[in-house]
C-alpha cells in the first residue's frame, strides 16, 4: 500500500544520503506526542480498557522528558526553547530523527554550489528590477517580490523540507539593491546635471543656471535693472570671406575666432551675453556705476584689440579684422522671450547705442571706440576725443572717444596724436575750416593715414562750400549704421 511504499522510499533515500541530516523540528516540546510511563502500565493491566494507548504499527521511544525545567535531565536547546528554560529532551529529539527519516523530511539546504547560483540568479532579477524601473515601481516590485519569495521558500520549506536562504536574499541583497540602485540613479543624476550645468553655462551666466535649477518659475520673472558696460564686436569682412570658404571650414574658423574673443571677456569678469553670425555681446553689470566695472571693460576690449594683431586671425591668405564698441549705463537685464523660447540678454538704449557704435568704426576707420559714460573718470587710459556724434536712428547724441591703450604704455607719438587731433577738433567746432583742414592734414605727420583724420578732412572740404546753417549744433549726423 502506499503507507508501506513510502517507508521503502525513504528506507532508500536513507541509505543514498550522506552520513548526516538536519533536524526538521516540528514544534516546541512534546509536539510528538508524548506519555507518561505509568499510563502504559496502567495500558497493559486494563486489557478491558476502550481508551488503552494503541501501540500497534507505532515506534515507541522511552526516556526521561520532564515538562518543568526541574526535571529535565537530558535536554538540549533548540530553536523552540523557551525562555523559562524549558528544553526539547533528548528522547524527543531522537524520535524527531526517526520520523524525519521516515517521513523522509529532513531540512535540505541548498548545496553551496547551488546556492551561490541562486544568489547570484536573485541579484540579477533585483538588478534589472531595480534599475530599469523608477524609484516608486522599484520600491512596489521589491516589497511584492520580497512577499514571493518569502511564500515560495515557506512553502518549500514546508511541502518538501527544501531550506532556501532568507537573510541573504532579503536582508541584504534586497535593501542592499535598493539602495545601491538609488545610489548609482543619484550619482547618474548629479553628472546629468553636472553636464546640464556646463552646458547651459555655454549660454547663460552661473548665477542664472543656479536660479532656474532651483526653480524654473524665475524663468519668466527674472528681470532687474542693472548699470552695466555692453561691449559688441563685429567681424570686418564677413560676408566676403564667407563666400570663399565651405560651411565646414568656416565654422572651425570662427570658433577659433570666438575664443580668441572670449578669454579677455572673461578674464576681466565679463558674461558672454550673445553671439549672432560674426558679431559678440559682453556686460559687465552691478547694482549701481562702478569704475572699476568699466575699467575692467577697457581692459578686456584691449585685450581683444591685440589679440593677433588685431584680431586679424588668419587661416591661408584668410583675415578677419575685428570692430569694438562700448557703452555704459542702466539696462534691463532678464530672460526675454515668450511660451517655450527665452533668451537671456540685456535691453535697452543703452545696448543699440554700443552697437551703433560698433559701427561707427567703419566710417572713421578705426578699431576700438567708446562712449564718453565709459571712460568718464578713467585717467587709467589713453584716449583720444572723436567728437559727438548723432548716430542713424537715434535722437540723442553720443560724444565718441577712440580708446588707444594704457597712459603708462602710451609713447609720445599716440600723445602728439592725441594732442594734434584736438586742436584740429577745436577748430572743427568752431567752424575755422582752413585752420581745422591744415591742423588735420598735420596729424599725418604722425600718423599717416590717421582714420578719423580723413573722416573730418572730407567733412570740413564739405562744410567750407556748403556751411552748416546758423545754430550748428557741432554734431555729426549719420544716416546709416
Amino acid at each position: 500500500d502506499d503507507k508501506n511504499r513510502q517507508i521503502l522510499i525513504s528506507l532508500i533515500k536513507m541509505y543514498q544520503g550522506g552520513k548526516s541530516r538536519y533536524l526538521n523540528f516540528y514544534g516546541p516540546a512534546a509536539t510528538i506526542t508524548t506519555y507518561p510511563y505509568y499510563q502504559f502500565l496502567q495500558n497493559t493491566a486494563n486489557a478491558a480498557d476502550t481508551n488503552k494507548i494503541d501501540l500497534r504499527g507505532k515506534a515507541v521511544f522511552i526516556g526521561a522528558a520532564g515538562q518543568a525545567w526541574s526535571e529535565q535531565q537530558s535536554s538540549f536547546h533548540t530553536v523552540y526553547s523557551q525562555k523559562s528554560g524549558h528544553n526539547i529532551s533528548s528522547v524527543e529529539i531522537a524520535a524527531t530523527a526517526f520520523a524525519n527519516l521516515l517521513d523522509d523530511m529532513p531540512v535540505r539546504p541548498l548545496a553551496y554550489r547551488d546556492h551561490l547560483i541562486f544568489i547570484f540568479v536573485w541579484g540579477t532579477i533585483l538588478g534589472i528590477v531595480c534599475y530599469f524601473y523608477s524609484a516608486r515601481t522599484m520600491t512596489i516590485g521589491l516589497f511584492f517580490l520580497s512577499i514571493f519569495y518569502l511564500s515560495i521558500a515557506r512553502w518549500q520549506f514546508a511541502s518538501a523540507g527544501i531550506w532556501y536562504p532568507i537573510v541573504v536574499p532579503v536582508f541584504i541583497q534586497i535593501p542592499s539593491a535598493y539602495f545601491g540602485i538609488i545610489f548609482c540613479k543619484y550619482l547618474k543624476v548629479k553628472k546629468e546635471e553636472k553636464n546640464i550645468r556646463k552646458a547651459f553655462g555655454c549660454y547663460l551666466p552661473d548665477t542664472v543656471v543656479d536660479k532656474l535649477a532651483k526653480d524654473m518659475a524665475s524663468l519668466t520673472s527674472n528681470q532687474h535693472m542693472v548699470y552695466g558696460t555692453c561691449l559688441m564686436t563685429d567681424a570686418a569682412f564677413y560676408t566676403s570671406l564667407s563666400e570663399t570658404m565651405a560651411p565646414d571650414e568656416l565654422a572651425r574658423f570662427m570658433n577659433t575666432y570666438f575664443e580668441a574673443l572670449f578669454g579677455p571677456v572673461r578674464h576681466h569678469g565679463g558674461v558672454i551675453s550673445d553671439v549672432v553670425g560674426d558679431s559678440m555681446l559682453a556686460i559687465w553689470t552691478t547694482t549701481k556705476p562702478d569704475t572699476m566695472l568699466r575699467k575692467r571693460a577697457c581692459l578686456a576690449a584691449l585685450d581683444i584689440a591685440r589679440l593677433e594683431h588685431h584680431l586679424d586671425i588668419s587661416t591661408g591668405q584668410k583675415s578677419l579684422p575685428t570692430r569694438i564698441g562700448l557703452h555704459s549705463g542702466y539696462m534691463m537685464l532678464g530672460n526675454i522671450g515668450a511660451k517655450d523660447h527665452y533668451e537671456y540678454t540685456p535691453i535697452g538704449d543703452i545696448v543699440n547705442t554700443a552697437s551703433r557704435i560698433e559701427g561707427l568704426n567703419k566710417y572713421l576707420n578705426t578699431r576700438l571706440l567708446v562712449a564718453k559714460e565709459v571712460v568718464h573718470e578713467l585717467d587709467f587710459f589713453l584716449t583720444r576725443r572723436l567728437g559727438q556724434f548723432l548716430l542713424a536712428g537715434k535722437t540723442k547724441p553720443v560724444e565718441i572717444y577712440e580708446l588707444l591703450g594704457r597712459k603708462d604704455d602710451a609713447d609720445e607719438k599716440m600723445k602728439q596724436l592725441c594732442a594734434g587731433f584736438e586742436t584740429a577738433l577745436d577748430a572743427f567746432e568752431n567752424r575755422s575750416w582752413d585752420t581745422a583742414i591744415q591742423e588735420f592734414q598735420n596729424i599725418f605727420r604722425v600718423q599717416e593715414n590717421d582714420g578719423p583724420s580723413l573722416f573730418y578732412l572730407t567733412l570740413c572740404e564739405k562744410y567750407k562750400e556748403s556751411p552748416p546753417e546758423t545754430g550748428w549744433d557741432r554734431m555729426v549726423h549719420l544716416d546709416r549704421k
